[in-house]
């Protein structure tokens, strides 16, 4: 019996059919569409096991160190907390078909003159804010000593997890965005200044990870090695192949002296969130907080971060009591997906509580850039004010009458301002023991949202009221 060569012959297809190229081609693609989706779904599962087996054994640990120290697995960073949910494909299907339904059916603009009234922009005053010393004041043989007296503690949100702070005389910038537009969001609001109006005073930049909105090659190459660089692991080669030197890469709870002054130290501490410029880059790069503290001063900046109650727990344990905290407030929808990645209003108001109640906390992260599913940009204000006149905190004990007439009471916030007494959101049986915590930490501590450009002073933050300069 003889071979027969197989040939298109013994497979009867209508090629010449005009639909049979296209439903091969349907076909096929959907047979490899099934194919790598459950290849991904199943190697998911599998590093989702590893990242349970691997917290398991840090149960037992003590140290906030060692139990939340950064964790790799196959050469991603993985989150090791236990609030840590993966989003499946299928949210994330449901969400991109929402988001597409939303775009063609509903208007995505906001009313210019409501944002105006309701948000108003403002432009910093940088000759007062890099020049804010504490008022003058004369000794008892009438020697001036404003020489002598401390740089002011100063706060400028300029948009995004964009903020200019000033602390004990060094300038920090932190996860600087000036674009007008990212990845399928255009600003609702511009940024207050330019760049260049101030980047010869900048010190220290502080980026917390990689992620489009919170880092800008235009803004690392316009800084350039004029400042120190702070960042998460494994983002260093990005940064050299943009010819940026001046890096100092920071694993999880890892500390460095700033080089120029010794006596400043910044640490990275762990966040919960997500990297990658690119889906091909997902987490490929380390995400983190960060903590600055200087002989006087405590800052904490958390540039996108979801909530775990042990985590801010483990970071105020650390480093409380803190000066000043900025928290993300915005970009927390939907909930199936962003749970994991971003914490609402009600979350950041538990975070400051465990941080241990900074003296002055301010939402960031919100009302900058906007589309369409997102709501109104303006929400996660008004979910905040909700939060806080649902949890108020008593007011603190009064000066006494000598230190208040020895200094200016300070004007009162204007009304785009919200500026809130608070501590964590608690039942009434927790409410002494809370008050109890919240005076161990800072005597008084606020939370407030700001406008954009606004300069909050903290030595003009008194008992209820917060003076929001611009």
């Amino acid at each position: 019996m003889t071979n027969k060569r197989l040939s298109f012959a013994n497979f009867p297809i209508p090629f010449d059919h005009p639909y049979i190229l296209p439903t091969l081609f349907t076909t096929m693609t959907a047979s490899a569409l099934a194919y790598y989706s459950l290849q991904a779904s199943h190697h998911t599962d599998l590093v989702e096991a590893l990242r349970r087996q691997h917290m398991r054994k840090r149960r037992h640990l003590h140290r906030a160190e060692d139990r939340y120290a950064s964790l790799q697995i196959e050469a991603s960073f993985v989150n090791p907390f236990e609030a840590w949910d993966t989003p499946s494909w299928k949210d994330y299907a449901f969400d991109w078909v929402k988001r597409t339904w939303y775009s063609v059916t509903t208007s995505s603009k906001v009313d210019p003159e409501v944002l105006d009234k309701a948000f108003p922009l403002h432009r910093p005053d940088f000759d007062r804010i890099f020049n804010s010393v504490a008022p003058s004041r004369l000794t008892e043989s009438w020697v001036d000593v404003e020489d002598h007296t401390p740089p002011q503690t100063t706060f400028t949100w300029l948009g995004q997890s964009t903020c200019l702070i000033t602390l004990d005389g060094l300038t920090i910038l932190t996860d600087p965005i000036f674009d007008d537009s990212l990845v399928l969001k255009k600003r609702v609001r511009s940024s207050p200044c330019k760049l260049e109006t101030f980047q010869d005073k900048v010190d220290i930049v502080l980026i917390s990870h990689d992620h489009v909105g919170h880092l800008d090659d235009h803004v690392v190459k316009q800084l350039g090695n004029s400042v120190t660089w702070y960042i998460p692991l494994g983002l260093r080669d990005w940064f050299v192949g943009c010819g940026i030197e001046n890096v100092i890469e920071l694993d999880w709870w890892q500390e460095v002296r700033h080089k120029e002054r010794p006596e400043v130290v910044v640490a990275s501490v762990p966040s919960m969130h997500s990297s990658g410029r690119w889906s091909l880059e997902k987490n490929q790069s380390l995400w983190c907080n960060f903590v600055i503290k200087t002989k006087s001063e405590s800052f904490f900046f958390c540039g996108a971060s979801a909530y775990d109650k042990d985590l801010f727990k483990a970071i105020g344990k650390v480093y409380a009591p803190l000066t000043l905290a900025a928290l993300p407030i915005g970009g927390y929808n939907p909930r199936t997906i962003k749970k994991s990645l971003h914490m609402d209003p009600s979350e950041a108001l538990h975070a400051h509580h465990r941080l241990g109640c900074p003296r002055l906390t301010i939402g960031i992260n919100w009302g900058t850039f906007h589309s369409s599913v997102d709501g109104s940009p303006l929400e996660p204000r008004t979910v905040l004010e909700e939060t806080l006149r649902k949890h108020p905190l008593p007011a603190p004990r009064s000066s006494s009458p000598s230190s208040s007439s020895s200094s200016s009471s300070p004007p009162p916030p204007p009304p785009s301002a919200s500026s809130t007494l608070t501590s964590e959101p608690s039942s009434k049986s927790n409410n002494n023991k809370n008050h109890h915590q919240h005076h161990q930490s800072n005597s008084t501590t606020t939370f407030t949202t700001t406008c954009l450009g606004e300069t909050i002073y903290l030595s003009t933050i008194s008992g209820r009221e917060s003076s929001v300069v611009s």
